[in-house]
């Protein structure tokens, strides 16, 4: 069986979610450097489709070896960003 590069329904509503908790992140880091890892798990959704949303909307991260580290401060200006 091969993965598929679609978000699944559980991961289109993430997707939703954190574009909606731009205006009220309240319990979400907001400083801070996580792996993308964290975040997913944050979310509730893969790893795979955070780092996709990432490279969808332009959130800057770096990589460390393996790991993809998202600033919280860049991450909620981004998003922030794409309200305006």
């Amino acid at each position: 069986m091969t993965e598929s590069t679609k978000f699944t329904e559980s991961d289109k509503f993430a997707f939703e979610l954190v574009q909606n908790l731009v205006r009220s992140p309240g319990a979400f880091p907001q400083t801070g450097k996580f792996s993308s890892k964290i975040w997913a798990q944050l979310f509730g959704m893969t790893e795979k489709n955070f780092k996709e949303l990432l490279k969808e909307s332009g959130i800057p991260y770096f990589k460390f070896g393996s790991n993809v580290i998202v600033d919280a401060n860049d991450f909620w200006a981004s998003q922030k960003q794409k309200e305006a």
